[in-house]
């Protein structure tokens, strides 16, 4: 049995990377809640969010990534918290189980 996990995601005007970004978090963890914190992001991640089943949360500007992680943080719906770079820098392979 796999524990609840969040995938929390700080982005500031990042919408290009999400769109390939997103399938694959969401393929690699299909049962992962994914948090998109947009950090007054103006390119249009709202729209790109739901469409691979994750939630934003939108700060009405840029306060830092400090400040996003800990709105994931508080915001996130399990115990399991994991921080990305919405830039796509990070690879997240999914754990075999053995």
């Amino acid at each position: 049995m796999t524990q609840p996990t969040t995938v929390i995601l700080p982005a500031k005007s990042e919408a290009t990377n999400l769109e390939a970004l997103l399938p694959r978090r969401r393929q690699a963890c299909p049962e992962a809640e994914i948090l998109l914190v947009d950090a007054g992001s103006d390119d249009g991640p709202a729209r790109i969010c739901p469409q691979h089943g994750g939630r934003r949360l939108a700060q009405p500007y840029s306060m830092g990534n400090g400040a996003a992680i800990k709105t994931g943080a508080r915001r996130a719906r399990s115990g399991i918290l994991v921080f990305m770079d919405a830039g796509g820098q990070h690879e997240l392979r999914r754990r075999r189980e053995h």
